[in-house]
């Protein structure tokens, strides 16, 4: 099995992910839970934080062991890679700290109340700014492409790309996982705060899905074009193919979650039968995105390689390549586009009507009745990101060479939809009756989605002319 490491290297990479992201998303709930008084999220918390500090035994023993073993070999940079090795373990130092006082504090809040200095909480902010700082210190050792230089006209592309891709792509693999994690936890303890959050953060990885993968084949051309040695495209479409079906695994997760959140304010709780579902696609993802990780560490990472990894060699086979072959065929294309235009307008005739609700403009019915437009924008976002991607795959070089649009695009999408997700989530902003303002708080975030969501149109309208 993939997610057993078969070397230091190997599980050096599979486990030195987790803490950073691990820290932000309970750092995150913890907020949360200290801000809704939820003792069961706090308290999950405070251990997932000591489980994480407990991963620094296994990443100091695979650090010291990989590298012993990449010292050996003059393709790994040894001040590079004695830089990490020194902010790593000032890292591991704060985050083994960080995990102490959550033990402390989660034994002590037995007979008390949880501490209200929040010294954790202090521990573990410093914790995630250090272990972004050694993630980033540790990509620069096997990823030549992020320090090139190289630009040749119409054949390279932006040095954004990949750097992008190498940060994005732990956001839905190991932000999954804690999702997963919170998830059963919540189903276990009957935790209606934690199933909530769960959700969320199950909508949210799904969301963060989108830039990951165009980031991804953005990627493709920045190591093909011009070549790296040692990097295969036959490798990287084969990482492509897993990538397009976690790309719908994350998509069908996503939506099953954000209909539940959805359903849920009508009913007033949630559906088991709906939750068993979200927990069924959300393990069925995670075995995908297992494969697709392991298939994008062959990539660029040849010390992970054992005997047993058969390589492929024809870079035109795949799924991908059938894909890009058939939307060439400008009757394809023209179909998906006419798809496209009709997402756009669903959707933001749908952010439209909702915002001029909590703006003011539109008081006459309660923010409930508006509520129940929200689907028609979940529709379009779907038909948008499927119809997206398969146009993008027509001539995706054509696209990511593009600084001016594509890029401010690609980034206005993640932040417009997470956005939207205020809506479905404010208890402050539900309660909102016929007549009445909204909160202040709301009004902002409508302002952001506005401005997003019109910033995807607008750069999408460009495209064509820079």
């Amino acid at each position: 099995m993939h997610a057993i490491p078969q070397s230091w290297s190997h599980l050096h990479i599979l486990v030195g992910v987790f803490p950073s992201f691990g820290l932000l998303i309970a750092l995150c709930f913890f907020v949360g839970g200290i801000r809704t008084k939820n003792v069961g999220i706090q308290r999950t918390c405070l251990a997932l934080i000591g489980l994480l500090a407990l991963l620094s035994v296994p990443i100091y023993l695979s650090g010291d062991g990989s590298m012993a073993m990449l010292s050996k070999n003059p393709g790994f940079p040894k001040d590079l890679m004695s830089t990490h090795y020194q902010w790593g373990l000032a890292t591991l130092a704060v985050l083994a700290l960080a995990g102490l006082a959550a033990f402390f504090e989660l034994w002590r809040s037995r007979s008390s109340v949880i501490d209200p200095l929040h010294l954790v909480l202090g521990l573990g902010v410093v914790a995630l700014g250090l272990t972004f700082a050694a993630d980033e210190l540790g990509l620069a050792i096997n990823h030549r492409e992020l320090a090139s230089t190289v630009d040749i006209p119409d054949v390279s592309t932006p040095a954004l790309w990949p750097h992008a891709h190498l940060f994005l792509n732990h956001v839905p693999t190991a932000g999954f996982v804690f999702a997963l994690f919170f998830f059963l936890v919540a189903l276990l303890t009957n935790n209606e705060g934690m199933k909530r959050g769960s959700l969320v953060l199950f909508v949210i990885c799904s969301i963060i899905g989108v830039p990951t993968y165009v980031t991804g084949t953005a990627a493709m051309w920045a190591l093909t074009q011009p070549p790296v040695p040692g990097i295969s495209k036959a490798v990287i479409s084969a990482h492509r193919d897993m990538a397009l079906w976690t790309l719908f695994g994350l998509g069908i997760t996503g939506s099953a979650a954000w209909i539940e959140l959805w359903r849920s304010r009508y009913f007033g709780r949630f559906s088991s039968l709906s939750l068993a579902l979200v927990l069924l696609f959300a393990v069925v993802t995670l075995g995908i995105m297992t494969e697709t990780g392991h298939r994008g560490g062959l990539i660029n990472h040849p010390e992970i390689r054992t005997a047993a990894d058969v390589l492929p060699t024809d870079p035109n086979a795949g799924i991908t390549a059938d894909v890009e072959t058939q939307m060439n065929d400008k009757m394809w294309y023209l179909s998906w586009q006419v798809v496209h235009f009709f997402g756009f307008s669903l959707i933001f005739a749908t952010v439209l009507a909702v915002s001029l609700r909590v703006l003011g403009f539109w008081k006459s019915p309660s923010f409930a009745a508006v509520h129940r437009l929200l689907p028609l924008g979940f529709l379009g976002v779907l038909m948008n990101v499927f119809s997206g991607m398969l146009m993008m795959l027509a001539d995706s070089y054509r696209w990511v060479v593009n600084d001016y649009t594509f890029a401010p695009k690609i980034a206005f999408i993640p932040i417009g939809a997470i956005a939207v997700l205020y809506f479905s989530v404010s208890d402050r902003l539900w309660s909102v009756k016929a007549g009445e303002s909204a909160p202040g708080a709301a009004k902002w975030v409508t302002v952001l989605v506005l401005l997003a969501w019109a910033g995807v149109i607008v750069c999408g309208r460009m495209l064509p002319y820079l």
